[in-house]
């Protein structure tokens, strides 16, 4: 029960977060990946190295990524489908080791946001890009 309280807490906060960051849109008209941004290829896995012990880990769509733990402090992620999901990874007492999203593509690459007025389209991009159904958080779909 206390793991769920703290998924659903890392959750929230982590949401308000992005929703109130993606809500003004950038100085320049088609973001990338930020330094936060863990791009993968679906089918194709990268590593993240944590800096403690991991005790907890967390994916926002296990559909979309799935991670692995290599030791304590190692973790691999496998990207399974084109999207983008979060990943959120605890050491003891609850402190934050690491919270990235991550954007799996076809073919590798990383993702792009396309402002137009206040409404944002995803799309996860390597050679083609793929728009993600899911529009982003606080901002409604463009057709």
């Amino acid at each position: 029960m206390r793991r769920l309280s703290l998924v659903i807490a890392a959750a929230l906060t982590f949401s308000g977060a992005t929703a109130s960051a993606q809500a003004r849109p950038a100085a320049h008209s088609l973001p990338v990946t930020t330094p936060a941004d863990l791009p993968v290829a679906a089918g194709q896995a990268s590593y993240v190295n944590l800096g403690g012990a991991v005790r907890d880990i967390v994916v926002g769509d296990p559909s979309i990524a799935d991670v692995s733990l290599v030791n304590d402090r190692t973790l691999v992620v496998l990207g399974k489908r084109p999207g983008v999901t979060t990943l959120l990874a605890f050491g003891s007492g609850g402190r934050a080791l690491a919270d990235r999203q991550i954007v799996v593509s076809e073919n590798g690459g990383g993702a792009v946001t396309v402002y137009r007025g206040a409404s944002a389209s995803n799309y996860a991009c390597a050679v083609q890009c793929t728009r993600l159904a899911a529009p982003t958080a606080g901002a409604p779909a463009t057709p």
